[in-house]
């Protein structure tokens, strides 16, 4: 998608159902506020309750004797103990809630209005007409206000307080005069509004304008309810009548009565009301503690990243839209767009799919074209890509001793940066058990590139990738990595099978003692149903005990390790790992080495499945560093290149390093990589250029790498040097 393109953009919006309103409250004809009354009544805050009742309805104090709750049928509480009762809440809103001063200023005056009739149809229209600027007449053949409200069950203080109302907003009241026909008014109007109960033939339902011009009629409704919606709605006629505007334009909301909110209810208990029709403050404030607060927010409750930012998508993608759109000024939602993980979890826990994920990734590709992407959002991450496809660390081979291959082994760069053993013994195990010969290729597969926005270099390495293979005769792959099965989908046009039906098919190995276990799976694996099945088949066929997590399956949260948040985002990424983590205390299996490390690095015993399978039980093995990544890299192409296929490898001398206490610990926080500081004090050595204390011996040297320059604080040690401090920033020293 393109995340500027308005009519996708509309489109994605529309799929955020999170602003479309509660059941209930869409099932009421003047659309009170239900679950914001409630939930302020919950908090012991009558007077934000009554202002909330009193926003949309126009005669308070009767409606909440009188009102009908046509909103219990729609309550999703109703099968979890019975609908809340809005009425009895509506009453304590008014009994024990203040008035707040109004705040809104007199409008122009628009015309004039006259009404006939008294009743709750003619004092509604009476109101919101003076309301929208009217000066307005009423006219009751009676000597007494409220039309059929004096018949009513109601106090007459009630009714006394909603014709105040009308006195309060200036409405002119003219009793004891019998208007038989509009044209017997005394005084010109620009509008008539019958509220007699009389209905003139031919008058719009919706609009109540009648077939005379300039007179709208209503009457004869069900409910008191309805009664004042059709009032309103009368209002709204006239005023857009006297202004020539289109009657219907923008109304067709007025008499809808549905909404797509969805709401999970398999989260609340059976909670029965024990609130009588006039309760007191506290009975309210139980029986409001009885709402659900019907919202969707299926999202934010799944993915720690949509949470954190307290926003819904259809929110977040208005912010992108216009941080992409602006000339000038400061791009401020940069690290909102750099903080998702990209994981699609949102497309499958959203009711309507919205893929928040595919705006952000398009978001991200145009910030690169564009230039505005900071260079200090994923340099780092697709520095470290390039470092897996370097010489020192990308090769591929048929299997020794053989010129074609079936099949093609690729691990990928995680694997093989984390738990080098482990490849060589997955690799042994193909060789012994497939025939046909089994090549092998270490490498990157080019998804750091494509998260971090970079198009063209994605496209490069994907190339790279199937020119390699295209070399090795284009054998099926077979891969340990979902993302990079994934994403090999792309480019390559060959069968792609993973190492874990390749396991099933011929057999698990035993191992020693099986475990029990809490699954995670990968998020790369969302759309792979087969992929997912055949792990945990293959925990049964070794006799693991599995569990399984709220979320699992398709809708697993990401780890913190995709889409890079790692290296835009620490706090969010750090969430996004705890909430995953969170609640488990048995060890936890994943078939991600990403995965894998960033749970182990949160101190929580995490074991991948192939280290479960070729590696066993052992001692929780540690997530190693930046550094040690990388060093793994280089190590297994040589160690493989010499012990597999009998290639003499040149021997690699660097500079012996030791650090000051935490110091590496400090530097992996930092992302300084520890052949950067070797790079800093080599290039010193050689070109004499640093600064040096003469008592301590204490040097200091910096250097430029690429956009980032670094200083180092180092002393020469026996064999090597003693690095004492380190830091980075990004500046071009002149």
């Amino acid at each position: 998608m393109d995340i500027l393109n308005k009519d996708e953009l509309l489109q994605m919006e529309d799929l955020c159902i999170q602003e479309q309103p509660p059941a209930a409250m869409a099932a009421c004809p003047l659309r009170v506020e239900c679950r914001t009354l409630c939930m302020a009544m919950k908090d012991g805050d009558f007077d934000v309750a009554r202002a909330v009742y009193t926003k949309t309805v126009t005669l308070p104090h009767s409606l909440s004797y009188l009102c009908r709750m046509p909103c219990q049928e729609a309550c999703l509480r109703k099968d979890l103990g019975g609908a809340i009762e809005m009425r009895g809440l509506e009453w304590a809103a008014m009994q024990y809630g203040k008035a707040m001063p109004s705040r809104l200023l007199r409008r122009k005056k628009s015309g004039k209005a006259a009404v006939i009739g008294s009743g709750p149809f003619g004092l509604t229209a009476a109101i919101e007409l003076s309301k929208k600027g009217f000066s307005v007449s009423l006219f009751e053949a009676d000597n007494k206000l409220g039309g059929s409200l004096l018949r009513a069950d109601l106090p007459e203080e009630a009714l006394e307080a909603d014709i105040q109302l009308a006195v309060d907003q200036g409405v002119e009241f003219h009793l004891n005069e019998t208007i038989e026909n509009p044209k017997d008014l005394p005084d010109p109007f620009d509008a008539v509004v019958l509220a007699t109960g009389e209905i003139i033939p031919g008058t719009d339902p919706f609009t109540l304008q009648s077939p005379v011009d300039g007179v709208f009629s209503g009457g004869g409704y069900d409910s008191l309810v309805e009664t004042i919606a059709a009032g309103k709605r009368a209002a709204n006629s006239v005023d857009r009548y006297v202004k020539r505007v289109s009657m219907t334009a923008g109304r067709e909301k007025e008499m809808e009565r549905g909404t797509t909110l969805f709401v999970e209810t398999s989260y609340f208990d059976s909670l029965p009301s024990d609130m009588g029709p006039f309760p007191n403050q506290e009975e309210a404030i139980r029986e409001a503690s009885r709402c659900i607060d019907c919202q969707c927010m299926e999202c934010a409750k799944a993915c720690a990243f949509i949470a954190h930012y307290k926003r819904y998508p259809k929110l977040y993608l208005r912010e992108i839209y216009n941080n992409l759109s602006i000339a000038l000024g400061n791009h401020t939602s940069n690290t909102l767009i750099n903080s998702c993980a990209l994981c699609s979890q949102c497309e499958v826990v959203c009711p309507n799919g919205l893929d928040l994920g595919k705006a952000i990734q398009s978001a991200r590709n145009r910030m690169v074209k564009t230039g505005k992407m900071p260079p200090t959002a994923f340099e780092f991450a697709v520095d470290d890509m390039r470092q897996a496809n370097s010489e020192h660390s990308f090769f591929f081979r048929h299997e020794p001793e053989t010129s074609s291959s079936r099949y093609l082994f690729f691990p990928g760069c995680q694997l093989g940066a984390s738990a080098p053993d482990t490849v060589q013994k997955t690799y042994e195990w193909l060789t012994e058990t497939l025939d046909g010969g089994v090549a092998f290729m270490h490498g990157c597969c080019g998804v750091m590139a494509k998260w971090a926005g970079e198009e063209e270099l994605y496209e490069k390495t994907q190339n790279a990738l199937k020119e390699a293979w295209e070399a090795l005769g284009k054998p099926q792959i077979i891969t340990a990595c979902p993302t990079c099965h994934k994403t090999l989908l792309e480019s390559i046009d060959g069968e792609i099978k993973d190492i874990w039906h390749i396991l099933l098919e011929k057999g698990v190995p035993a191992i020693e003692k099986p475990l029990p276990l809490t699954m995670h799976d990968a998020c790369g694996a969302r759309y792979m149903d087969d992929t997912r099945e055949a792990v945990r088949a293959i925990l049964k066929n070794l006799g693991c005990e599995v569990h399984e997590p709220s979320y699992t399956q398709d809708r697993t949260p990401c780890c913190g390790y995709g889409g890079l948040v790692q290296f835009s985002n620490t706090e969010v990424a750090k969430e996004l790992t705890e909430f995953c983590i969170r609640d488990i205390d048995e060890t936890r299996l994943t078939y991600c080495m990403g995965c894998r490390d960033r749970f182990s690095k949160a101190g929580a015993r995490t074991v991948h499945l192939l280290e479960l399978i070729f590696e066993g039980e052992k001692e929780d093995r540690k997530a190693p560093g930046y550094s040690l990544r990388q060093d793994n890299r280089e190590w297994l192409k040589r160690r493989m290149l010499s012990e597999r296929w009998k290639e003499t490898q040149q021997e690699v001398i660097r500079l012996k390093l030791t650090y000051d206490d935490d110091l590496g610990e400090l530097l992996e926080e930092r992302l300084i990589l520890e052949e950067d500081v070797r790079k800093v004090i080599t290039d010193s050595l050689e070109s004499d250029c640093f600064i040096e204390e003469k008592k301590t011996g204490l040097r200091i040297a910096h250097k430029q790498i690429g956009n980032v320059t670094y200083w180092v604080y180092f002393t020469t040690e026996d064999e090597g040097y003693r690095v004492r401090r380190a830091y980075s920033h990004r500046m071009e020293i002149l």
